[in-house]
């Protein structure tokens, strides 16, 4: 089997779980398109500046095949070396995207190489089913969400709201390059809401709920959300009817995840600072029914 080799998506993982997601739906859907096998290259977990990011997609218990997939940036000597090895995407075709949606993505050939964000929900288009699959947020349901799950279950109109402050907020130029979203957001967030939803009940998820709480005083019934890991977490947001997201990765997949037909999503039209450097379309993180404001 001469093309057995040959036959490989690969895809660069890196960064929190709400990229890793994207980047691994990215490589799913490419993968069954070309009828080839994906691997994965999760070196960025083994780096001392990862920071604490963690590799979270064997959390879904996903099963990952391991690679090197370029581009490779070593030094000149390693690189020489590097090229005496078999490298099973030599010769193949590859897309590097920082931001947003690239339709080269549509004409990439066996074998093919992933890298970048990958952030849009147009590269698994057509693949949702295998994605939603891959990511069964059931399997984080413990013993300790139940009871709350419980009382979202029987809500009428749950809605999970997201407050994303944490790396966001360590320093003036990190909140000119992420965007920090403020109260005047929210309340906009929910007066879009209940102008299309009746009797909603309001759940907080923030990974900062104290601050959380402070920035939307005032907005009646919201509870607070604590004690809970971010996989818990996550099954519980998507467990909720309708959704107000914050400029997370996070929530979009929690949102995205969700499984009601009628869910009604508002996430912000301005997902990044004014020091982002690269274009954004805001498509690319609203699918078709979403509502940006």
């Amino acid at each position: 089997m001469p093309n057995a080799r040959r036959n490989l998506v690969g895809v660069k993982i890196h960064d929190g779980l709400g990229n890793q997601m994207f980047q691994y739906a990215a490589g799913l859907a490419l993968s069954e398109r070309l009828g080839a096998e994906l691997c994965v290259d999760i070196r960025h977990y083994e780096r001392k500046d990862r920071g604490d990011r963690r590799l979270g997609l064997r959390d879904f218990g996903i099963e990952l095949r391991s690679a090197r997939v370029p581009p490779f940036k070593p030094g000149r000597r390693i690189a020489a070396a590097l090229r005496l090895l078999p490298n099973p995407f030599r010769g193949g075709s590859s897309l590097t995207r920082v931001e947003g949606f690239d339709p080269r993505f549509l004409e990439l050939t066996a074998p093919a190489a992933l890298s970048g964000f990958l952030q849009s929900w147009r590269y698994f288009e057509g693949h949702e089913a295998s994605v939603r699959r891959a990511f069964d947020v059931r399997r984080f349901a413990t013993a300790r969400t139940a009871d709350l799950a419980a009382e979202i279950a029987v809500a009428r109109n749950p809605v999970a709201v997201h407050i994303r402050r944490g790396d966001y907020t360590k320093s003036p130029e990190t909140v000119a390059f992420y965007g920090l979203l403020h109260a005047e957001h929210y309340f906009a967030a929910k007066a879009a809401l209940e102008a299309r939803v009746e009797h909603p009940t309001y759940f907080l998820f923030s990974d900062d709920p104290d601050i959380a709480l402070a920035e939307l005083q005032g907005w009646q019934g919201l509870r607070p959300v604590t004690g809970f890991s971010a996989y818990e977490d996550m099954h519980l947001m998507s467990s909720c009817r309708h959704f107000v997201i914050a400029n997370s990765t996070f929530s979009w997949w929690a949102a995205w995840l969700g499984a009601a037909p009628d869910k009604l999503v508002i996430g912000p039209k301005q997902w990044f600072g004014p020091d982002y450097p690269y274009p954004v379309d805001p498509t690319d993180r609203s699918p078709p029914g979403w509502l940006m404001v």
